[in-house]
């Protein structure tokens, strides 16, 4: 999920993994989530797309970039352009390095970030890390259309989240249960590792500054749900956010009505929260949670 809070929408990146079916992008105006339903308009489909990312142009159009997963087991990074809810195609990237693409993030109009879960292409890559407990998973940089590593050796690195402002580079470690930071001028490696409840995934920044992560707390359990097996009914959904003040749990359920939370993001005054294999969203109200303001501990937030 890519929030443009300036527009009072977001892009959302959807498709069924259970049935393997396709799916795509998808616009969502936000002002309509607080309604009875709410509509996402379709902007492209026949697509199993992965991580997203947005960026204001000066021109006041927006540029997207999507992980693109294939049949074949290859992915590649599209790029897009979006005026209003027109999305045009702008390019493909392609690289052996995206094989196992999670996440991108932009640097700039032309450079780009994005996390490889595992450090190949095929089941060997898969089991040497799910089973046999390897840390191969990279980030990389695309620049000029190649692909490059540029930081490796993390344990399922997933969300990721630049920040130019402050010289750094926060990456999810997944299979770490840990946020990896790094200078983002010289990544060489983490100036400092944070400790989380839960193997995170996705990374968004709130409006107060703080670090929004969804978790998985259970590993087992999200696989289980993940691919329908016994026992996958739920897996538990963890919201949480960092700040100066430490990690503070806002939302905690066991997954029977909403399950296994993949992103959250804010925007006046909810939570808008996606899941693995939820075919909705969860919206959340935040003040009940203490998500723009207090760190004491969460309530049970009102949701729908």
């Amino acid at each position: 999920m890519a929030l443009d809070a300036a527009r009072g929408q977001a892009v959302l990146s959807a498709y069924d993994r259970r049935a393997g079916t396709t799916g795509g992008l998808y616009l969502l105006n936000l002002q309509s989530i607080d309604a009875p339903t709410a509509a996402a308009i379709p902007l492209a489909t026949g697509l199993r797309p992965a991580g997203i990312d947005l960026r204001a142009e000066p021109d006041g159009a927006r540029s997207l970039l999507a992980v693109r997963r294939h049949e074949d087991g290859s992915a590649t990074v599209e790029r897009y352009r979006l005026d209003g809810a027109t999305l045009t195609h702008q390019g493909t990237v392609t690289s052996p390095l995206l094989c196992r693409a999670n996440d991108v993030a932009f640097l700039d109009g032309e450079r780009f970030l994005f996390t490889s879960s595992h450090g190949g292409c095929g089941w060997s890559a898969v089991i040497e890390d799910n089973v046999l407990g390897g840390r191969h998973g990279f980030v990389g940089l695309v620049e000029n259309n190649e692909a490059r590593v540029l930081i490796g050796g993390i344990g399922f690195a997933n969300g990721l989240f630049p920040d130019p402002s402050h010289d750094r580079l926060i990456v999810a470690a997944t299979r770490e249960d840990a946020l990896l930071v790094y200078r983002l001028s010289d990544p060489q490696a983490p100036q400092q590792r944070i400790a989380v409840p839960g193997g995170p995934d996705n990374l968004t920044m709130a409006p107060d500054g703080r670090l929004l992560v969804a978790l998985h707390p259970s590993p087992v359990r999200l696989a289980l749900h993940r691919y329908g097996w016994p026992g996958g009914a739920a897996a538990p959904t963890r919201v949480a956010a960092l700040g100066p003040s430490g990690v503070e749990i806002l939302l905690d359920e066991d997954g029977r009505r909403f399950p296994a939370a993949t992103v959250a993001v804010s925007w006046n005054g909810r939570l808008v929260i996606g899941s693995v294999t939820a075919p909705g969203l969860l919206v959340c109200d935040e003040a009940a949670s203490g998500a723009t303001g207090s760190s004491a501990p969460a309530e049970p937030p009102a949701t729908r």
